[in-house]
C-alpha cells in the first residue's frame, strides 16, 4: 500500500503502552523465533500500520518468545507467498494474507488447514461471521484467521456536489456541471490490478455483468461489462475524472485532497493517508502525526466535522444496485512453515480484543472480533456508516483461480479501451478472457 513520507511516530508510544498493558499468553515453548511476513514495514515505518508492526513486534518479543518480519510489497505479498511454497523454499512461520485470493491458494495447496485449531480456540466464538466466512471455503474448511474487513466507497465535497451522485447518470450531469469551473466530477485509483476490487467489479455487478464464475474462469466478455466501459468512455473522454485516475501509483489522491474532484472512491484506510486536505472553499484540514482516529486529529474527521467532507456509497448504474468489494485481512501459516506451533502462538496474540481494535484502527478496516468493534474508536459516525455500508452493500471477491493475473488482464483491458475508443469493446475483452482462461485450463 501507498508508503507516505510522513511518520507516525506517536502510534509506536501509544500501541507500546496500549499493548504493555495487556496480559501475556501464549501455548508456544518459550525461546522459539517466528518468522513473519506482512507488508508492513517495521523496520522504516512511513505510515501508521508500519509503526503499528513495530509496537506489536516489540511487545510480542516480550513475551519469551520472538517474531521477525519481512517485509513484502502490498501487490506482491500473496503471489510471493504461494511461489515460495509451490518452490519448497524458505517460507514464513506465519504471513499476512488477503482472502480474496482464498480461491487461488485453494488450487496451490499454499495454506495450512487450520479448521481444528480455529474452532478450539477461545477467540473463535468472538469473531465476526463475515470476516470469518472470508477464510472459509465452500466445504467448511477455515484457512486462514481474520484480523479485519473493509470496503469501497466514495468521499466527496459538499460544495462541489451537495448531495452524493447515486448513478452513472448522476455523475455525468455532475462532471458537466463542474467542467466549466475546471473541476472533476470523479477521481479514483482505475490503473493496475486493484483497480478491479475499488471499482469495476463493483460497477460490472451493477450493470448486471459478472468476472468470473464457480470454477475460478473468467466471464467478463458480456453485455454488462460493455456498458461499464461505454460509460466510463464518457466520463474520461468529456473530461469529467481526473486524468490521474489511470495513472500507476496513487497520484489519483492529488485531485481530491486539493478540492479539484467532487469525489473520490477508496477504500476505509484510506483517511490514515488523507492529510492535508484542502477542500474547494481552500480550508485546509491538517492531521495530526500519528493520530489514526478520524474522529479526533484527523484531516478526515476535521473535514467530517466541518460538514464540507460527505461520505455516500459507490455509484452504480441507473437500475442497479451500489456493491462494494469486501476485502478481508488475515493471518495464515502456508504449508511448509517449520515453526507451526510458534505460528500460532503468535496468531493467538493478536486475537485480543484490545490488540485486534488496535490493528484495526491502525490499518483503516473494522475488526474481525466482534468484541473489538465496541471499542470506543470505533463508535464514530465514520465508523458506523462503514459498517453500515458493508452490511448493505458488501460483496465477496471473485473467484478467479489466479486471482492476481485475473485482475491484471482485467484492468489491462478496460484501460487500453478507455485511452483508446477505436478498439472494439467486446473483441478486446474478449482476447483478455481467453487469454486467462487458457492459463488456468
Amino acid at each position: 500500500m501507498k508508503k507516505h513520507t510522513a511518520l507516525f511516530l506517536s502510534v509506536v508510544l501509544v500501541m507500546a503502552l496500549m499493548l504493555g498493558a495487556l496480559g501475556i499468553r501464549g501455548t508456544a515453548a518459550q525461546g522459539q523465533n517466528v518468522m513473519v511476513w506482512t507488508k508492513f514495514n517495521d523496520q522504516n515505518p512511513q505510515n501508521a500500520q508500519d509503526n503499528w508492526l513495530a509496537a506489536m513486534l516489540a511487545q510480542y518479543n516480550q513475551t519469551g518468545n520472538t517474531a521477525t518480519n519481512t517485509f513484502q510489497p502490498y501487490d506482491q505479498i500473496n503471489n510471493k507467498l504461494n511461489a515460495a511454497v509451490l518452490a519448497k523454499g524458505e517460507v514464513p512461520d506465519v504471513s499476512y494474507v488477503d482472502t480474496q485470493y482464498l480461491n487461488f491458494f485453494l488450487q496451490n495447496g499454499t495454506l495450512t488447514d487450520l479448521t481444528e485449531w480455529v474452532k478450539a480456540a477461545p477467540w473463535f466464538s468472538d469473531l465476526d461471521p463475515k470476516a470469518l466466512a472470508a477464510c472459509t471455503t465452500p466445504d467448511g474448511k477455515i484457512m486462514c484467521v481474520p484480523a479485519h474487513t473493509a470496503i469501497m466507497f466514495t468521499y466527496y465535497w459538499k460544495d462541489l456536489s451537495p448531495e452524493p451522485p447515486k448513478t452513472t447518470d448522476d455523475l455525468l450531469a455532475l462532471g458537466a456541471k463542474l467542467k466549466a469551473d475546471n473541476k472533476f466530477a470523479f477521481t479514483g485509483k482505475l490503473s493496475e490490478s486493484t483497480s478491479v476490487e475499488r471499482m469495476y467489479y463493483n460497477l460490472i455487478l451493477s450493470f448486471g455483468g459478472t468476472i468470473a464464475d464457480e470454477n475460478g474462469l473468467a466471464t467478463w466478455a458480456n453485455e454488462g461489462t460493455v456498458k461499464a466501459v461505454e460509460w466510463l468512455r464518457v466520463l474520461f473522454g468529456e473530461g469529467y475524472a481526473a486524468r490521474e485516475s489511470l495513472a500507476p501509483g496513487f497520484d489519483n489522491e492529488q485531485p481530491f485532497m486539493r478540492g479539484e474532484s467532487a469525489t473520490f472512491l477508496a477504500g476505509s484506510w484510506s483517511y490514515v493517508y488523507l492529510t492535508p486536505l484542502t477542500s474547494p472553499k481552500t480550508t485546509v484540514y491538517e492531521g495530526t502525526p500519528g493520530d489514526v482516529d478520524p474522529k479526533t486529529a484527523g484531516a478526515v474527521g476535521k473535514a467530517l466535522a466541518g460538514g464540507e467532507l460527505g461520505l455516500a456509497p459507490p455509484i452504480s448504474a441507473p437500475d442497479g444496485k451500489p456493491n462494494s468489494f469486501l476485502a478481508a485481512s488475515a493471518w495464515g501459516i502456508p504449508n511448509g512453515a517449520k515453526n507451526i506451533e510458534g505460528a500460532k502462538d503468535f496468531i493467538n496474540f493478536q486475537m485480543e480484543t484490545t490488540r485486534n481494535a488496535a490493528y484495526s484502527i491502525a490499518y483503516g478496516a473494522l475488526p474481525a472480533m466482534l468484541t473489538a468493534k465496541e471499542a470506543p474508536e470505533f463508535q464514530t459516525d465514520y465508523w458506523k456508516t462503514v459498517s453500515q455500508y458493508q452490511t448493505e452493500y458488501g460483496v465477496n471477491s471473485p473467484t478467479f483461480l489466479d486471482y492476481n493475473l485475473g485482475l491484471t488482464l482485467l484492468s489491462d483491458a478496460i484501460v487500453k479501451l478507455i485511452t483508446d475508443p477505436s478498439l472494439d469493446i467486446m473483441a478486446t475483452l474478449q482476447a483478455a478472457q481467453d487469454e486467462y482462461n487458457a492459463s488456468v485450463e
